[in-house]
């Protein structure tokens, strides 16, 4: 009788645990399915990296690289970080994940049409299937208002130095992998300072603001560049450039729309405008942006001294 009282209660106590078991299990399944779907729907990029290799990626992390989830499956991370940046992002995650960093930092991948993205990131350690990885949680700052502010010209509404820089970064990046040309042209204004000294700051402040508007109408193609980087200074990159006579029929664009005087202010105050142009050519003159620029430059104060301004030059070592 006692025996049977026991397994009674054992069989009583086992379905009480099973069903225990069940729920708990269930609890697991629904958490799981619902960590799944957070992952998956966050506006956030979150990949989750084990063994130097990507072994989850959500949606956003897809749109960000241009990659789908499948080619970024068991993809080595690093190939997607710009290889400039690679250092700096290893020392961050290493002093991230021993507790000895800030909570994010910033770098710059390389998505799958050739552009750079700078990206906000941070790190910490998981366990996945009782063995150690790494979750990413990322955001695009390429689009973002604070890059806006970072990289443009306040005045004119161009890329800065800083934005250009990047983009001819990028160029040459892409130029490599093409076998393609591309040129910088250094446009400095001739004689800016008498504008401002004839006509007030305001003037000429409003001068380089329909100067520029007027290059966006000569330089259009989406991947080139227009960029204030000083005072009267503007750069433009042309990318996929086949022949110089490319370039020169930009220049000699650029030339006819400022061939007659700008009216700017109110009332309308006519004003000449007139440029120095010098231009330099990837790979011929350099095969890294400040290379390019610096030899630009040069050649643009080549054309002030010899052919007497409002004119351009090639770059000549």
């Amino acid at each position: 009788m006692q025996l049977r009282e026991r397994m009674e209660k054992t069989a009583v106590e086992n379905q009480r645990l099973k069903v225990q078991f069940d729920s708990i299990a269930k609890q697991v399944r629904e958490l799981n399915e619902f960590i799944q779907i957070m992952l998956t729907v966050s506006p956030f990029a979150i990949c989750i990296i084990q063994q130097n290799k990507l072994i989850f990626t959500n949606k956003a992390f897809s749109e960000i690289l241009g990659y789908s989830a499948k080619q970024l499956r068991n993809l080595h991370p690093w190939k997607l970080v710009l290889e400039e940046d690679r250092d700096h992002v290893r020392k961050s995650v290493r002093a991230m994940l021993t507790g000895n960093a800030q909570s994010f930092f910033m770098f710059r991948v390389l998505t799958r049409n050739e552009k750079i993205k700078w990206i906000l990131g941070s790190v910490a350690l998981i366990h996945m299937n009782e063995k150690q990885a790494v979750m990413g949680n990322f955001v695009d700052l390429t689009e973002g208002r604070v890059m806006q502010l970072a990289y443009s010209d306040p005045l004119t509404g161009l890329p800065n130095r800083k934005l250009v820089l990047d983009r001819l970064e990028q160029a040459i990046v892409s130029a490599k992998r093409r076998h393609s040309k591309l040129a910088v042209l250094f446009v400095d204004l001739d004689e800016f300072k008498k504008v401002n000294d004839a006509h007030g700051h305001k003037m000429g402040d409003l001068l380089l603001v329909e100067i520029a508007e007027r290059m966006k109408l000569v330089v259009r193609r989406e991947n080139d560049t227009i960029a204030r980087i000083g005072g009267d200074e503007f750069l433009v990159l042309l990318t996929d450039i086949e022949q110089k006579s490319q370039i020169e029929t930009v220049v000699a664009h650029l030339f006819d729309t400022f061939r007659a005087p700008v009216a700017v202010g109110e009332p309308p105050v006519r004003i000449k405008v007139n440029f120095s142009i010098g231009v330099a050519l990837f790979p011929e003159h350099g095969q890294h942006p400040d290379v390019l620029i610096h030899n630009a430059d040069q050649a643009m104060y080549r054309v002030k001294k010899e052919p007497g301004k409002n004119h351009f030059s090639f770059f000549h070592p």
